[in-house]
């Protein structure tokens, strides 16, 4: 599925399916407003809201020869980019159409930029936070699938790197492939299903399990998940000190502070708290009739 095909979908469940006419409606200018302070994200998303809502839901009648129905696409003028910082009171797009297609698409309007622009602030929080360290911060696959596309785009202005969208695009040998398949033969599945470009990593959840890992050497990157501090560090240690260069990440950091993790020496650190808290303190908007 396209961005496309999944606003299409939020809209469905929002509109539902009834008949909407425009034919008598006013052309309205909305002004999108911050109600806080934060960093604007997701309004690459506004012009394709817009078009789905009136192509897809709006009939389109045959008028009277002497009253044709006008038809145009709103117009648009953005007064802040996506990843600029806003204020309160701040205007950030100014929207001219017809009425009733901008009051439709409005809920869906503000719930994507209030969403997306609460991960963005967070995570470029957290990366300023990190600015002397090497390490990079990765996302996770803990949030709803149809939304993953806008959160990851939202993330990645924040300045975090995006793992992978789904079991489609990389292989990750998991703690309960472990258990199912034992390492070995879990490890023979992923190079298996392995395509040309495309890495393996394994999750390792003790110092056993990272002997195994290491001597069996056909991963690419090694995951360490829920591990403290000092564990990291040991860990890392004896990865770096294989011939093979290893990618690792950290995982499970629970309430470890992202600059303490750093300093362990890894190469990434994933967390769904980027995604999860970024979501659950999104920017206040509105968006009101000014003309």
């Amino acid at each position: 599925m396209t961005p496309r095909d999944i606003l299409k979908q939020l809209l469905h469940h929002d509109l539902g399916f009834d008949q909407y006419r425009s034919d008598n409606a006013p052309q309205k200018t909305f002004s999108i407003k911050a109600k806080s302070s934060g960093v604007l994200s997701g309004t690459i998303y506004i012009p394709t809201i817009l078009d789905l809502v009136e192509r897809e839901f709006f009939l389109r009648p045959v008028g009277p020869a002497h009253l044709p129905v006008v038809w145009g696409a709103p117009t648009f003028r953005g007064l802040k980019q996506d990843g600029e910082t806003v204020s309160s009171g701040d205007v950030v797009m100014n929207l001219r159409g017809n009425a009733e297609v901008l009051l439709k698409a409005e809920r869906t309007i503000l719930n994507m930029l209030s969403r997306l622009s609460g991960i963005t602030m967070f995570v470029s929080r957290e990366v300023k936070r990190m600015t002397h360290a090497q390490a990079k911060l990765l996302d996770t696959r803990k949030d709803p699938s149809l939304l993953r596309v806008f959160d990851k785009y939202a993330f990645e202005l924040g300045g975090g790197h995006p793992h992978r969208a789904g079991f489609y695009d990389g292989i990750i040998v998991k703690d309960n492939d472990i258990a199912v398949y034992g390492l070995k033969r879990a490890i023979d599945r992923a190079c298996a299903r392995r395509r040309f470009l495309t890495k393996i990593e394994v999750e390792v959840g003790s110092e056993e399990t990272l002997q195994a890992v290491l001597a069996d050497g056909r991963v690419d990157v090694i995951m360490l998940d829920n591990m403290a501090p000092a564990l990291l560090t040991r860990a890392v240690r004896q990865i770096r000190f294989e011939v093979k260069p290893y990618l690792i990440e950290a995982s499970g950091i629970g309430g470890y502070d992202l600059a303490t993790i750093a300093e362990t020496g890894v190469d990434y650190i994933s967390s769904s708290a980027f995604i999860t808290q970024g979501a659950g303190n999104p920017l206040d908007l509105s968006m009101k009739v000014i003309v």
